[in-house]
């Protein structure tokens, strides 16, 4: 037994030798065949027990940037809390650049106390004392014992300590370990640096790159590889698990194809075939092309190759095989009831759907009888547009229309049908001779626009009730009321004198003000003049009225008309008119503006035009201003139509359109 380790039994207390002892003798065993991954978290769990069994304050691993070059921190552990820790990543050049220098020289340091430091090390030894040091341990990390990887170092920050040489040798071994360990796991990462330089390299050309050993039956994998198997990051890819994820009516003809390619000595061995994923995300093809790789001795030890996710570009392939008419209108109107008629034939295809939607009777769905049973149940009064769009279609003025109309089912009555119909093939004089379509019933949506439309009716038509009302109340009980007052100031100003007779003036004629804007006030509520004098002569007023407010030249054009306007097509076109003068005045900054009446066809149109700053057309589809809502719903709701044209700068023209004959 040496002296030292003598030293080492006398210092050290013998349960903590043992079970140093037992910490040495299982370290070996730990680091062999230690997933890199897992070698970090397995030196700090040794610094932790060796401080712990040797009564050690703190440790500290340094790790080479490259191999013999500068030091950083990696791994640290310290009982002590209270103390400043070391910064993970810090440079040991900068705090202990003699520490480092020994280090890389291969030279151990043990000093029991900071002042056995030689005086070249005087900026080691403040910064160890910054953190708390008394005494410190540092061995370098070695491979081959010449390469450097780093320095361990022990420390002790709550009293001074000895360092025998038997210890030092044991903490020798526990370096030498955790050097070996982290020389494997760089070389590790080197290996994966480099596959992954690979893998991007074939990531690039969206191919995954895998080696299957003969030997071991299991696949070296890239990582797209993996994603395009759907194989997990850490999962053993076997030739079991690569062969459950292909489709079971492809596993024969991948294992063919294997055993092709073990034999194959010039071109490659490719296949195109299924693989099978999750619920989600379903079936993928794949193309894979092996080549093996052949020992000195000519036989076959591995098999090579890449693959490529092919799934897209085989749904194209089957979508350009079945695109065909059928297919395209399917899925224009979701796959509803589709039909084909062939003329030359005197044939017609019809599915279930159609039939359902028509109502056609087994006996009537031979040759063209689908044809002819929709045509008589064509309703009398859509039937006339319908035919002439059929007609352009079959002489070739359009390829294609689109319609709605109603249809009289032979059960259910009355419904609503959205019909798309074009043509597959023409003759030589350019008539239809195949033509296909889907219908789609569309009752339910025209049912509640119809609700929509007559809701909306009854909320215009309740506005103006209470319009009305409002404004008899307005001019029959507080107009008649101010004028009284007005009155009663007017004498009282009589018998006043003096500056009480400019008070009583003042007031008599903000009465007259207040009774004239209550006037105003009712007559744009409900303008009197419409139903006793009628559109005309109501629409002269309010230019009159709104010319008398504002300064804005307002010129008429409300010629005789050869329809009569009332009720609520008068009420909707003053109601337009109205809005638009409104808008007119207060927002366009207009020197004129134009009202024009005339008939036109069965109805009447109204134009309102000025000359102010115009805007932006696309400012009605972000958001029209409520006015501009209401005029296009009395419009839709007199089945009429509403066009507004304005450029910034180029003024606004309003132009509507109503049938003279009141909507039903």
């Amino acid at each position: 037994m040496s002296p030292t380790d003598d030293t080492f039994r006398s210092v050290e207390p013998l349960g903590s030798r043992l079970e140093f002892e037992t910490l040495i003798s299982d370290l070996s065993s730990r680091f062999i065949n230690l997933p890199s991954a897992e070698v970090d978290r397995a030196i700090e769990d040794v610094q932790h027990r060796v401080c712990e069994v040797l009564d050690v304050d703190l440790s500290a691993l340094w790790e080479t940037v490259a191999t013999d070059g500068p030091l950083t921190l990696t791994h640290f552990y310290s009982s002590q809390e209270d103390l400043l820790p070391p910064m993970r990543g810090m440079s040991a050049g900068e705090y202990f650049p003699w520490l480092q220098k020994e280090m890389l020289a291969g030279r151990t340091v043990a000093v029991s106390s900071l002042e056995e430091l030689p005086g070249e090390a005087a900026l080691d030894r403040e910064n160890l004392r910054l953190f708390g040091v008394k005494s410190n341990l540092t061995v370098p990390l070695l491979v081959g014992g010449t390469s450097n990887v780093g320095a361990l170092g022990f420390n002790t920050t709550r009293s001074q300590r000895d360092w025998p040489d038997a210890l030092v040798n044991r903490l020798q071994l526990v370096a030498q370990v955790f050097a070996n360990a982290l020389a494997r796991k760089h070389a590790d990462e080197a290996l994966r640096e480099s596959e992954e330089r690979l893998s991007l390299a074939a990531d690039s050309a969206h191919a995954g790159l895998w080696v299957l050993d003969y030997a071991t039956r299991v696949f070296w994998v890239t990582g797209r590889t993996r994603s395009i198997f759907g194989f997990s990051p850490d999962e053993a890819v076997t030739m079991e698990r690569f062969e459950a994820a292909v489709h079971p009516d492809d596993r024969n003809l991948i294992v063919a194809a294997i055993e092709r390619a073990a034999h194959a000595t010039e071109e490659p061995v490719t296949v195109d075939y299924r693989i099978v994923l999750s619920d989600k995300d379903g079936e993928r093809w794949v193309s894979s092309r092996g080549r093996p790789r052949l020992t000195s001795a000519g036989e076959p030890d591995r098999l090579m190759g890449v693959s490529v996710d092919i799934t897209e570009r085989k749904r194209e392939q089957e979508a350009l095989v079945a695109s065909e008419a059928r297919l395209a209108s399917g899925a224009e109107l979701a796959g509803l009831g589709f039909y084909e008629v062939d003329f030359a034939a005197a044939a017609m295809h019809a599915d279930e759907r159609v039939i359902d939607l028509c109502g056609v009777p087994p006996e009537r769905t031979q040759g063209l009888g689908v044809l002819e049973f929709w045509l008589e149940h064509l309703h009398p009064d859509d039937r006339p547009r319908v035919m002439e769009l059929r007609r352009r279609l079959h002489e070739g003025d359009m390829d294609r229309f689109s319609v709605e109309y109603r249809y009289l089912h032979p059960v259910h009555g009355q419904l609503w049908l959205q019909h798309l119909a074009g043509v597959a093939t023409r003759g030589a004089d350019g008539r239809a001779v195949g033509a296909y379509g889907v219908l789609r019933d569309i009752t339910g949506r025209k049912l509640a626009e119809e609700e929509l439309h007559d809701l909306s009716r009854r909320l215009i038509n309740a506005q103006e009730e209470e319009r009305a009302l409002l404004a008899r109340e307005l001019h029959d009980d507080v107009s008649q009321r101010l004028a009284v007052l007005a009155i009663d100031a007017g004498l009282a100003e009589l018998a006043a004198d003096g500056s009480q007779a400019e008070a009583l003036r003042a007031i008599r004629m903000g009465l007259v003000s207040l009774s004239d804007d209550v006037h105003a006030l009712a007559y744009q509520l409900h303008p009197s003049v419409l139903e006793e004098l009628g559109l005309v002569e109501a629409l002269r007023a309010e230019c009159e009225r709104r010319a008398r407010q504002s300064h804005v030249e307002i010129s008429m054009d409300l010629g005789r008309l050869s329809h009569s306007a009332e009720g609520d097509v008068a009420l909707c076109l003053f109601r337009i008119a109205q809005e638009a003068l409104n808008n007119v005045t207060r927002h366009a900054a207009a020197h004129s503006a134009g009202v024009a009446l005339r008939p036109k066809g069965d109805g009447l149109l109204l134009e309102v035009t000025d000359d102010g700053v115009g805007f932006a057309p696309e400012r009605l589809e972000k958001g029209a201003h409520l006015g501009i809502v209401g005029m296009r719903e009395r419009a839709r709701l007199a089945r009429g139509s509403l066009d507004i044209e304005s450029s910034p700068g180029h003024g606004t023209r309003v132009v509507a359109w109503v049938p003279a004959k009141e909507a039903p």
